[in-house]
């Protein structure tokens, strides 16, 4: 039981930092929420797209990486520099319309939803639990093949002795359901940084790829989707032989590990917070100054340009734009995270 819920909390994006108690209560659903029950209702009676069209207001980057299968990609800065995007995904402005992101701490979502009301569409609701409320539900995750073909992955892969996915900066690990999920699957990946992104190739059989995933989150890895092997559009060869697996991330310009951004907060370094006013109110990483990016181009001269600059939200989607208008702007001292964060008073979790 223990390990039930230690998982659930580490799928739910608390697997740095403190963990809440087990009978702590649940936030309230809103009027317009759409539970993770609902959400998991939609997906198996095959809704998602049909009757029930989910949009995910993440950064495009973070779409390709894992959504909801059946989602569509309006990331929210593309939906407000360009109100005509909303149309561009066919949906009716009658029809029943669900925006998710990164979770509760996420405001993506909300004010994807608030646009799309003020543009007249009449039934929107928002998965407030978003990707954090999926993956809890181990619930599968859709990688897109730009994903895959940006490499530095792990590929996992059932069909023993087939051709597989070829992209020279990924490593493969092929091997048959049993062998996998036996003592040859968790020698190979005993090593393995259970940050690395995983993508598991589907066949045909989505049973074989929920219980690959199931292995994977008995075994604490934390970012899993999958990807159907009938949509790759790249060269396919022979999987190398099994070996130990390793994996390290590789980082954008400006941006810092978990690991450097939580150096910097413990040092006393000047941590700029870019959420809403409200969020940063709740909770927000010890010493840190609050200036949401919505008032970023008129108050960034309120950023010191001489000394460094570490930015935070509550995704990485703010942080990175946020990184972007100081560039602009001349600044050349700033790096940002990219990962979700929770906060308690001044006790944060950091998922990459």
């Amino acid at each position: 039981m223990k390990r039930m819920y230690l998982r659930a909390l580490l799928a739910t994006g608390l697997a740095v930092g403190v963990l809440f108690s087990a009978g702590a209560a649940s936030p309230a659903a809103a009027p317009d929420e759409i539970t993770n029950d609902q959400m998991v209702s939609f997906y198996e009676q095959g809704a998602i797209g049909k009757s029930v069209w989910v949009v995910d207001s993440r950064p495009a980057g973070k779409y390709m990486a894992g959504h909801i299968p059946g989602a569509l990609s309006l990331p929210l800065d593309v939906l407000k520099k360009d109100a005509t995007s909303a149309n561009k995904l066919g949906i009716a402005q009658t029809a029943k319309t669900v925006f998710y992101c990164a979770g509760r701490e996420c405001t993506l979502s909300v004010d994807s939803a608030n646009i799309f009301r003020k543009m007249g569409y009449s039934d929107v609701w928002v998965y407030r639990n978003g990707v954090p409320g999926w993956n809890q539900k181990a619930q599968p995750l859709l990688a897109s093949e730009a994903f895959i073909k940006k490499g530095n992955l792990i590929l996992i892969d059932t069909a023993a002795g087939n051709d597989t996915v070829a992209v020279a900066s990924n490593k493969v690990l092929q091997l048959g359901l049993d062998d996998l999920t036996g003592d040859k699957g968790h020698a190979a990946l005993k090593d393995l940084s259970r940050n690395a992104p995983i993508v598991v190739l589907e066949r045909g059989d989505m049973a074989t790829v929920n219980a690959v995933m199931e292995d994977l989150r008995e075994q604490d890895f934390r970012r899993m989707a999958y990807f159907p092997v009938r949509q790759w559009q790249g060269a396919m060869a022979a999987a190398p032989a099994v070996t130990a697996l390793s994996w390290a991330p590789i980082y954008g310009p400006g941006q810092v590990s978990p690991k450097a951004f939580q150096d910097a907060v413990a040092s006393g370094q000047f941590i700029l917070d870019v959420r809403p006013a409200k969020d940063f109110a709740r909770g927000h990483f010890k010493g840190a100054v609050s200036l949401p990016i919505e008032n970023m181009e008129q108050d960034f001269a309120k950023v010191p340009k001489d000394v460094p600059v570490f930015v935070n939200c509550a995704t990485g989607a703010k942080s990175a734009k946020t990184f972007d208008i100081l560039g602009r702007k001349g600044y050349s001292n700033v790096s940002y995270l990219d990962a979700e964060i929770s906060c308690k008073g001044e006790r944060c979790s950091i998922k990459e």
